[in-house]
């Protein structure tokens, strides 16, 4: 799905990856890939990059650190561990964290299924909680009027109706907010 504002790719395996190595199911970083082709290519002078796997991007931070990348803004909710308790103040903090890449010119978004309560990796976030965090996401980087491509990531579950489930549900929320007219 594009429309010049939002944009998927149903791929995962992406964060962990650093500069000289694989990690963690991720055999490249194809946030970084992105990133660099896209500011290469001087389509994007500023990527902002939202993690909200379960598990931080450790190798997303490599490259930046490794490159010396003063362009990227990246925020990856894995760096802290979470708790059912934790995640209404998540939810609340959603709209600043997209707002603070509102001078980015795209937002790469990285919409895990793995905070899923159930997950056997995961576990502090209810499914109509990852329902609210992909709203907040989406409906947030609408507003402000910055592009937004965003992939699948983690899911643990079995069977794995369950993940695709979680998945099916992150691409009704970025539906929801994109195909309809702006307000």
């Amino acid at each position: 799905m594009t429309n010049g504002l939002v944009a998927v790719a149903p791929c995962s395996g992406f964060h962990h990856a650093g500069y000289a190595q694989v990690a963690g199911f991720c055999t490249f970083n194809g946030l970084m890939v992105a990133a660099l082709a896209l500011h290469s290519s001087n389509e994007a002078k500023r990527v902002g990059i939202i993690d909200f796997d379960e598990h931080y991007g450790n190798g997303t931070d490599n490259i930046i650190e490794r490159l010396k990348i003063d362009w990227i803004c990246h925020h990856s909710e894995g760096k802290e561990h979470r708790s059912p308790n934790d995640a209404e103040s998540f939810l609340v903090r959603i709209d600043s964290i997209v707002e603070a890449m509102t001078d980015c010119d795209v937002i790469l978004y990285q919409a895990g299924a793995d905070p899923h309560i159930d997950d056997p990796l995961g576990g502090w976030l209810t499914t109509d909680q990852l329902f609210e965090r992909d709203k907040r996401v989406f409906e947030t980087a609408r507003r402000l009027g910055v592009p937004i491509a965003w992939n699948l990531a983690g899911g643990y579950q079995t069977p794995l109706r369950k993940v695709l489930d979680i998945h099916d549900n992150t691409m009704r929320t970025c539906a929801a907010s994109y195909m309809r007219p702006p307000r």
